[in-house]
């Protein structure tokens, strides 16, 4: 009976992290579409450390229930 670690999936390739996070997006595949997400990304306000760590905090509470 074997008793030792299960084996370890193989990475992810990132082309399959980075389609997956435009499909949270709501991001097609249109030029268009990738722009408007682009943008949204580059405009963003730029968060403190301790800005990141309450928001983690609140996201950590919220799936909790």
């Amino acid at each position: 009976m074997y008793l030792g670690k299960a084996p370890e999936k193989p990475p992810r390739p990132q082309i399959d992290k980075f389609r997956d996070a435009a499909r949270e997006l709501k991001t097609d595949q249109s030029d268009a579409a990738f722009e408007a997400v682009v943008q949204k990304i580059a405009k963003a306000k730029k968060l403190t450390a301790e800005q990141i760590k309450e928001f983690v905090r609140r996201e950590r509470e919220q799936d909790k229930g």
